[in-house]
């Protein structure tokens, strides 16, 4: 393996392994940048029909995507973008089922990230200050508001400032219109129920789009790119992380193994810095199999939380039709669907008392009409519009659900992850409140909610959709929202969290862990641009210490 000297390695070259080896890279540091899978064309990440739409069937009878087809995400993009479970595996207990969403590639999930970009607020860093429940941040908004201003400065975020405390305005470099509908949608929502409703903040395209150039919502596309040009970065493809090993005398990690997955060759590496941004559950392995209790010469976690508190979002999604505002028929091109090409009505906690609130925390609810890109003649009412509204909501830290390692080993024999994880009462007694929340949007903007097939003509349709987890009328299992977050979370001692409020393993401080591992409250907002933010600070951090 030909690999030039380097000072740190960063594991993952997703969202957050692009901005670490960015921020470290501009400091001078050398980075050597891990990856478990191989690089990608920019055509082969598009969506290409109908080749596509064979391949996600393939995936789905071969079962190399048994779990992942069930986001609708998938049906939109290159499934070539989803790993194979085959060679991939996890594990769950029958009765607890997890859907897990995995990226191996360079660039990792951020190749099919939505692109949403809302801001935490205040209050989301410290809620339990407001009701009581498990543990606030060890950091505060203020603390990470210039973080957050250099990623979207930085990825040129489109939004407009609503000043809603709920959702922090952040630096916008324009607005992307919303739809005549969306328009009409918005002003009844507030206008008849008093609702909040927010033009979405985020990217104006993902990777799914035919274009020449990688997208700045991919970190391929952006701090990827730019790290790499420095000259100071270096990429290895198709390694998986298995474990690091500390130095007993200094107490700081000395070596990482890898394997080689084209031919298993296990490899031992010298290292000076880890920085973990596998994405949560893939350096919640790395963690475990590096923790004493499996390896002895494994670092100690003294917080006994180390694979618990693992946290997703909540979610409920329902299709919709509004009669056709007077103008949305003019429109050439259909609107794309994206990050900030859509809309929110963005509660928080700050919830309508429909009835009692039986639940702690709060929720969001993410939409959009005459976006789905449905051509005219499959539609079923040629003079009604269709949207989608989906609600997503903060899940509380319990101990319960948990990662661990199973007994069972992928083919290069490390353990595969065994995850443990269900929704308690607090979060159905919240997807109950969404539903009804749903309900009387849609009713205050003279719409109806439909199920897919009502809406539309989908030739040998119902033999796709009615086994879609996305259409059922229970919340999806946890995992679902590609949200998942915990497992190691931060504070302000050992005793009860696993990293410090820089992002250090309390007993391996050159081990970072910079993903959403890290976080120990999930919020309700989408988590890629905290994560990001978070990323850096941690990593601007390093060269003072």
């Amino acid at each position: 393996m030909d690999i030039s000297p380097y000072d740190a390695i960063v594991v993952g070259s997703g969202a957050t392994g692009g901005i670490a080896a960015l921020t470290l890279a501009e400091q001078g540091i050398k980075v050597l940048v891990i990856e478990a899978g191989p690089q990608v064309k920019r055509h082969e990440a598009s969506n290409h029909e109908p080749k596509s739409t064979l391949k996600r069937l393939s995936g789905v009878i071969t079962k190399k995507h048994a779990n992942q087809c069930q986001h609708p995400g998938y049906w939109k993009n290159n499934p070539d973008l989803y790993s194979n479970e085959l060679k991939h595996p996890y594990d769950f207990p029958k009765t607890k089922p997890f859907l897990w969403t995995q990226g191996k590639q360079y660039g990792g999930r951020s190749l099919t990230w939505g692109g949403i970009t809302l801001r935490l607020s205040s209050e989301d860093f410290h809620p339990a200050k407001k009701d009581g429940f498990g543990p606030n941040w060890p950091i505060s908004y203020e603390e990470i508001s210039p973080h957050y201003d250099f990623i979207e400065n930085f990825c040129g975020i489109y939004g407009r400032k609503d000043d809603i405390k709920e959702v922090p305005n952040g630096k916008y470099i324009g607005e992307i219109p919303l739809t005549e509908n969306e328009n009409v949608f918005g002003s009844k929502v507030k206008s008849k129920l008093n609702y909040p409703f927010i033009q979405s903040r985020g990217f104006d395209r993902n990777s799914s789009v035919k274009e020449k150039n990688w997208p700045k919502s991919s970190s391929v596309g952006s701090s990827l790119k730019i790290a790499l040009d420095t000259g100071n970065v270096q990429i290895i493809s198709n390694y998986l992380v298995e474990s690091f090993e500390i130095n007993k005398i200094t107490e700081l990690a000395s070596k990482l193994t890898i394997v080689n997955l084209e031919n298993g060759h296990k490899e031992v590496l010298d290292c000076d810095l880890i920085l973990l941004c596998a994405s949560t559950i893939s350096t919640l392995r790395i963690l475990l199999n590096s923790e004493y209790k499996s390896n002895t010469s494994g670092f100690k976690d003294n917080s006994g939380k180390l694979g618990k508190y693992l946290m997703d979002h909540i979610s409920i999604c329902r299709f919709f039709s509004v009669p056709k505002a007077k103008n949305s028929d003019k429109l050439l091109d259909p609107p794309d669907l994206s990050g900030a090409g859509s809309f929110f009505i963005p509660f928080g906690s700050n919830l309508p008392e429909i009835d009692d609130l039986n639940f702690h925390r709060g929720y969001g609810i993410w939409g959009a009409i005459d976006r789905l890109g449905i051509p005219k003649f499959l539609q079923k009412d040629a003079n009604k519009s269709i949207g989608f509204l989906i609600a997503h909501g903060e899940v509380l830290p319990r101990e319960k659900n948990s990662v661990s390692l199973s007994r069972k080993t992928d083919e290069w024999g490390i353990p595969i992850p065994y995850i443990e994880f269900e929704w308690s009462e607090n979060e159905l007694n919240m997807a109950k409140h969404m539903e009804k929340t749903i309900q009387k949007s849609v009713k205050a903007a003279n719409g109806k909610i439909k199920n897919i097939d009502e809406l539309m003509n989908i030739p040998l349709g119902s033999l796709f959709t009615k086994n879609l987890i996305a259409l059922s009328n229970s919340p999806p299992p946890p995992g679902y929202y590609i949200h998942e977050v915990g497992g190691a979370p931060m504070g302000l001692n050992e005793e009860n969290s696993v990293v410090d409020k820089f992002n250090r393993l309390w007993r391996c401080k050159n081990v970072l862990i910079l993903d959403g591992a890290c976080w120990p409250t999930s919020s309700w907002q989408s988590p890629t641009l905290t994560m990001m933010a978070l990323s850096r600070r941690a990593c601007l951090n390093i060269k003072k210490t």
